[in-house]
This record gives structure tokens, C-alpha cells and sequence, in this order.
């Protein structure tokens, strides 16, 4: 039998990933901070660890479905297979729909999960004196709380509306 190895990603292969995709399909900020959570959601429900082999799909679809939930003029997945062309419409489509499915449509992030993921972000970028400025940010309220708040509630409506 013949061993692959697929090492795990450095932090600059995630970044530039994670930058092209920002940068060609114009996703604002706030769209990596609800990628993290709903890729973190995705892992906790199904048991998935973020391996060398699967990392790159797991985070394109969910930065997908970030800039569905949170822009304003959301991306198409065509754009995404445009982005990255080793993933084809198809393939996008399918990775939404296995994604969507494991995640059970739980697209919701309420103002408090978001501060949690903002706060705890922000503060691990600052590294020095982690804990006192993680404890002393959680009485403030990020910015755009209650926005994605309320747009993900309104997209869990809309859901749930058209499943009835």
C-alpha cells in the first residue's frame, strides 16, 4: 500500500487562501468571523478535524456561506468556482448542500455568539496581555452585532418559511 502524506497547512497557506478568496470575491471582514463559526459548528456536529486533505473545500464553503448570510449583495457560488477553478460549479453546489445538510440549516449566530468569536479573535491578535484585555473587551459590544444578529435571524425565517 502506498502512504500520501498531506502535511497540514502553514498559518501563511490558510492566510493566502483565505486572502484571494477576500480579495476576488470582495468578502468584507465580518465574513471570516462567521466562517469560523459556522466551520467550527460544522466540526463540533459531524466529529471533523481540519485535515491537509480537506481544509481548503471546508473553508471556501463556508466562507460561501458567510457572504450569504452577512453581505449585503451576497456571493454566487459561481463566483467562488471562479475564484478557485479546481472547484467546479458543481462541486461548489455540492459542498453547500453537504454543508448546509450536516449543519441541519443552522445558519443562526446570535449577538452573543458573534461578540464571543469578535472578542476572542481580537485579543488573540494582540498577544500581549491576552487574558486581562479578552476580560476587560467582553463589556463592550463589537461592531455589527446586532446586524448579523438580526440577518441571520431573518435567514433562519426565510428558511424554515420555505421548508413548511
Amino acid at each position: 500500500a502506498v502512504e500520501v502524506d498531506y502535511p497540514a497547512p502553514t498559518a501563511e497557506e490558510i492566510y493566502n487562501f483565505a486572502r484571494h478568496l477576500f480579495t476576488k470575491a470582495q468578502l468584507s471582514a465580518e465574513c471570516s468571523i462567521v466562517c469560523l463559526v459556522y466551520v467550527e459548528r460544522l466540526m463540533e456536529v459531524a466529529g471533523l478535524l481540519l485535515l491537509g486533505t480537506n481544509w481548503r473545500p471546508i473553508l471556501l464553503c463556508g466562507m460561501l456561506m458567510a457572504s450569504k448570510v452577512w453581505q449585503d449583495l451576497s456571493s454566487w457560488n459561481v463566483e467562488f468556482s471562479t475564484v478557485y477553478p479546481q472547484y467546479s460549479l458543481a462541486s461548489v453546489n455540492r459542498l453547500e448542500r453537504a454543508f448546509l445538510q450536516t449543519l441541519r440549516w443552522d445558519l443562526y449566530i446570535s449577538g452573543s455568539v458573534y461578540a464571543k468569536y469578535y472578542f476572542a479573535l481580537r485579543s488573540m491578535s494582540e498577544k500581549k496581555n491576552f487574558r486581562r484585555r479578552y476580560i476587560s473587551m467582553m463589556a463592550v459590544q463589537p461592531p455589527n452585532v446586532r446586524r448579523i444578529s438580526n440577518k441571520s435571524r431573518s435567514l433562519k425565517k426565510q428558511l424554515y418559511s420555505k421548508s413548511l
